[in-house]
This record gives C-alpha cells, structure tokens and sequence, in this order.
C-alpha cells in the first residue's frame, strides 16, 4: 500500500470517529434556555446555561448516566457540561439539503428544498499570501491569524487547501455570505464531509464542514435564518477530549 493511500485511509478513519462522536445539535426548551450542569445529575453544580436554538456538540462522557449528554458551545461559547438528553435535536434529525453534483473534488452542489449551495475549493499559495498571516512567537513560531482573524486546520503550519468561493441560493435569491466566514478555515475535506440541513420551523439553514485531519481536525458551522447569514461557529475534539477520559 502506497503512502497516498496509507493517508487516505487513516483520513476517513479519524474523520469517521469525529462524525460519530461528535454530532451537533440544537438546544430545545420551553423556558428559553437550558442548565449546564458538571455531572450528570439534577443535583450538580450548574455550570452555565445554553440559550434554547443554540448549537452545541455533542459527546458520551464516561461514568455518566445515558440519559445525560456531554455538550460544549464551540469557540463562540466556551462551555462545557451535562444537559438532560430531551433537551438537545441532532442537525441531522432535520431536512437534509443532499449532494447532488460533484463532477470533481474541488466542486460540488447541494441543492433541495429550495436551496443550492456550490462549494469550490483550491490548492492555496503561501507563498504569495503570507503577508496577510500573524505569527506567535513563543517556544515556536507558528501561524496564528490569517486577515486578522484566528485561522483553523493546520496547528499553525501553513495551509495548502482553502474555500475559494461557498455560494448560497435560497428560494432563488443568493445569500450575501462575506469571504470572512470562511476564509480562514483552512483544510477543507469537501465532498463527503459537507453537510446541511434545514429547520423550517426556525427558517434555517445549518451548513457544516468536517475538515482538516489528526489532532488539526475541526468542523465549521454557517448558519443562515430567514434568507441571511448570521455567524459561524469552531468546534474541536479537545473541547470535550478532557470530559471523557
């Protein structure tokens, strides 16, 4: 077996773990918001709370109750805990927008109910874009911010793949979707690690990107409510690495 695919092969493993452990989900309740607790059980310290239509990841913490659900916020929220497993609705539980087209990796479509996404992604020149990096200086010198925001997927070494354009068309009007939710999100893995969904209740579109690999690896959520793009968020292994073992 040849390293290519020697690489390939450990990708989809690594990846696959991640698309397993760590789901995403939509916090769900009557009262506005739910109790982040530091055990699994109504009698623990509350931690913080997550406000109802947030979107946490989720993870098994070990020696917890099944019916108790590890959750962090991401890097918009940071923070970590236990919520009662009622009060959280997987991305997946609603409508798929599926692939649809995909004549090359570095192009691909997803489109339904009334919704086309095109993603395109490129090999990306350091070389010619290093001006606009931020080093930190510490025991290493490492790459830190790409256009003054912090970058994702490559552990501060330079980046060779990036998003060249995500273009969003809902119900036949295009998105205004600003370069800067996704240019520095560096690694993307593309086809087959690009998933959205559609909250018709909340009229939402949640986009998600599995990307990067190994102890790099990450995923980026869009959202997108009523026809415009709100935020993005970053959600990493580590942020619930700690919790489970």
């Amino acid at each position: 077996m040849d390293v290519l695919n020697k690489y390939n092969l450990m990708l989809v493993f690594l990846l696959s773990s991640v698309l397993s452990y760590a789901q995403l989900a939509k916090i769900v309740d009557i009262d506005g918001y739910v109790n982040v607790r530091k055990h699994g059980n109504i009698n623990s310290t509350i931690v913080g709370k997550f406000k109802s239509g947030e979107i946490v990841q989720m993870f098994s913490a070990d020696n917890e109750p099944e019916n108790w659900i590890g959750a962090n916020g991401g890097q918009k929220h940071e923070l970590v805990g236990m919520v009662y497993h009622n009060r959280l609705k997987e991305l997946i539980a609603f409508t798929e927008i599926p692939l649809i087209e995909s004549e090359t990796d570095s192009e691909f479509v997803l489109s339904g109910s009334g919704v086309k996404i095109v993603v395109k992604i490129a090999d990306f020149d350091y070389e010619k874009n290093q001006n606009k990096f931020t080093r930190y200086e510490g025991e290493y010198s490492l790459l830190e911010k790409y256009n003054g925001q912090k970058m994702w997927g490559t552990e501060g070494g330079e980046p060779n793949k990036y998003y060249t354009s995500i273009k969003i068309i809902w119900h036949g009007k295009e998105i205004v979707f600003p370069k800067k939710a996704y240019e520095s999100m560096f690694q993307p893995n593309g086809k087959g690690y690009t998933f959205c969904y559609y909250d018709e209740e909340a009229n939402s579109l949640y986009l998600i990107g599995y990307n990067s690999d190994g102890s790099s690896n990450y995923k980026v959520l869009w959202v997108f409510k009523d026809g415009a793009y709100q935020y993005n968020n970053v959600y990493l292994f580590e942020d619930y690495y700690w919790y489970m073992y």
